[in-house]
């Protein structure tokens, strides 16, 4: 079995424009770590403006000693998620050396291209992280890029970036019931990546939130279809249109590709 470093160095030194970027570092998660200490954070746009906006607002302390603590404490936490986001990507990645090994096993142009794409997703997903409050949701970016470079074949990389886009928005809560109709709704999905309406229909009340109308359950639903990971569902045409009646969904195949993106490797 390949060290984890001895396949990420074959990755680093097969060349490219982000491949040279980081020639002389073997572990590509090292080089971003590296890339993100060097920036300077005082110089940041972002906190910069806040910093001005701060300093015209009639605030009742001493304005320039608190906007200075608030401006640091937000570019300490945007590091931070980056930091978090990294960690486990590594732990996956370090967890998983023996699919490592196969990956390593391809051309070298594929692997230069592959690192090229990769590299430009988890920079792509740092600055998803420093926007996004919740840990948890970072750890989801971190697991979703983890999954990118594990998986054989290698998924598209604008399939890669909507998963992590996905992940900023979703809450544990969301999560927890799109997941909870995975376990009622998957092995009913069909080839054409959606679940058969009767089928949908039926096994719906079979997910911890039955058959009772549900305004929190419709809420979250209605999110996760905005999303597209799931599809609801018409309501038979015998009910009537006075009943009081929950409204029912559909699991989409990219529900349960953001299901399978965002769990631990085994």
């Amino acid at each position: 079995m390949l060290p984890f470093n001895t396949f990420t160095e074959k990755l680093v030194n097969c060349g490219g424009v982000l491949g040279k970027r980081f020639m002389s570092i073997k572990d590509p998660i090292d080089a971003l770590e590296k890339h993100f200490e060097n920036e300077d954070r005082s110089s940041d746009p972002v906190v910069q403006r806040l910093a001005r906006l701060a300093s015209e607002l009639p605030l009742p302390w001493p304005a320039d000693k608190g906007i200075s603590w608030i401006t640091g404490r937000l570019a300490a936490n945007r590091i931070e998620r980056i930091e978090l986001m990294l960690a486990v990507i590594r732990d996956e990645l370090r967890r998983h050396e023996d699919q490592l090994q196969v990956i390593s096993q391809a051309p070298r142009e594929e692997t230069q291209h592959r690192l090229a794409e990769w590299l430009t997703l988890v920079e792509d997903g740092a600055k998803k992280a420093e926007r996004t409050r919740a840990k948890e949701r970072v750890e989801r970016i971190g697991k979703i890029l983890a999954k990118s470079l594990l998986l054989i074949p290698a998924p598209d990389a604008d399939d890669v970036e909507e998963m992590t886009r996905i992940a900023m928005d979703l809450s544990d809560h969301d999560v927890d019931l799109l997941n909870e109709l995975v376990r009622v709704q998957s092995a009913l999905l069909g080839a054409n990546g959606r679940v058969p309406r009767f089928q949908a229909w039926t096994s719906w009340p079979k997910g911890r939130w039955g058959i009772a109308p549900d305004g929190n359950a419709d809420s979250v639903f209605s999110k996760l279809e905005s999303f597209g990971l799931v599809s609801r569902l018409a309501p038979p045409n015998n009910l009537n249109i006075s009943a009081e009646i929950q409204d029912r969904y559909g699991l989409l195949r990219k529900g349960l590709e953001f299901v399978r993106f965002i769990q631990q490797q085994q």
